[in-house]
């Protein structure tokens, strides 16, 4: 599989930045939005087939740019997967597809595993790059800050993650037409899937792009626990407008998804079932948001701290109608205020909960309690 000599020198496997790079480091983010990559990787890297498709794609995107060191960033948790990754590089060393004049071509390349103490904020490329380099995970400025102008060490840097670059070699050895046969027109190939929340089969599952919300929870997930009915499903993870029971036939794409007013992202897809009170999952979030913002931006240091204050109080039964109104004038000007996306999708999290369910909302200010949780014995009823 690691034919690496076999391919044009001037070979582009994909377009867009690897055509901007001509000399540099390549560095490979194998850890991204909202932990779903990080699954793909507990998934995938334990399996022996996924090693070299994901070493091999680091060798063509690192031949193709003509880049001599490589990295595969794994947080520090994943001892076990760290461990298997770094014997399959062990192998590949060993017959000669990486190190100095790899197999007798002239190219040097070095690709090591990265041990990242990063946080949720490191899925951001630049993030991601300055906690490579003993720094806080906080966001590069863009522009200036362009990873393939101003990378890793300074250097001009390639970052993709682990399905990109698993995809690379199977389509250089069976062709454009063969990638093509699964998914849709617009979003080709199939998708690793992680689904969490209400199902009876929580698990990563790759399946083709343009399946149905419907299809991955009923044939993959096994359906809701209990015989209960969806609420709501978030297809790309909190940061992403969810969609309501009466959308599950909706394709899982791109294009569709956005179409919808929502997105994929790492397709990160959570289940919520009818029991659930949108009230505290939504806090839940805010509350994870505020936690993992790398407080560089004020507008997301400060706003999502009171973004979740606003959704305690209300959850707690002590707000009002003005902290609802409150609550969607902050999203409103905080919203693509920050160097990364997190304070965007802590507000997005905020304005899909109260626009699809903002009869929850109003239901814990007229109780002055959550509705899903028991009255205490001696208590009052609004």
């Amino acid at each position: 599989m690691f034919q690496l000599p076999s391919y044009a020198p001037d070979l582009n496997p994909v377009e867009g930045i690897w055509s901007v790079l001509k000399r540099g480091v390549l560095a490979n983010l194998a850890v991204a939005s909202f932990a779903h990559l990080i699954q793909v990787i507990r998934h995938g890297l334990k399996k022996i087939q996924y090693q070299p498709l994901l070493i091999e794609g680091c060798l063509i995107a690192a031949y193709t740019v003509q880049a001599k060191a490589a990295f595969i960033y794994v947080n520090h948790e994943y001892h076990e997967e760290r461990e298997n990754l770094k014997k399959a590089l062990a192998q590949a060393k060993a017959q000669g597809f990486l190190g100095n004049n790899v197999l007798g071509s002239g190219v040097d390349l070095d690709l090591q595993v990265f041990e990242g103490h990063g946080s949720y904020v490191a899925g951001e490329e630049t993030a991601m790059l300055e906690s490579m380099q003993g720094r806080p995970a906080m966001p590069r400025q863009k522009p200036p800050f362009y990873p393939t102008d101003f990378g890793l060490y300074g250097k001009p840097t390639l970052v993709n993650n682990v399905e990109t670059l698993c995809n690379i070699p199977r389509i250089l050895l069976r062709g454009v037409a063969w990638f093509t046969q699964v998914g849709t027109e617009k979003c080709p190939g199939t998708m690793m899937f992680s689904l969490s929340g209400a199902v009876n089969r929580p698990g990563v599952y790759e399946m083709p792009m343009g399946t149905t919300i419907r299809e991955l929870v009923d044939k993959c997930g096994g359906g809701v626990p209990g015989g209960r009915k969806i609420k709501a499903v978030f297809p790309g993870g909190p940061a992403f407008s969810m969609v309501t029971a009466d959308q599950l036939d909706l394709t899982m794409d791109f294009d569709s998804l956005k179409k919808a007013g929502t997105g994929l992202g790492s397709a990160g897809v959570i289940v919520v079932d009818d029991a659930t009170c949108m009230v505290a999952l939504t806090l839940k979030f805010s509350n994870f948001f505020k936690a993992e913002s790398c407080g560089q931006c004020p507008p997301c240091r400060m706003g999502t701290i009171n973004l979740a204050a606003l959704m305690t109080k209300i959850e707690q039964g002590e707000g009002t109608e003005k902290d609802m109104e409150s609550l969607l004038q902050l999203c409103g000007f905080v919203k693509g205020t920050g160097y990364c996306t997190l304070v965007t999708g802590a507000a997005v999290l905020v304005q899909s909960s109260m626009k699809l369910f903002r009869h929850e909302f109003e239901e814990h200010i007229r109780l002055q309690r959550c509705p899903y949780q028991p009255v205490a014995t001696g208590a009052t009823m609004h």
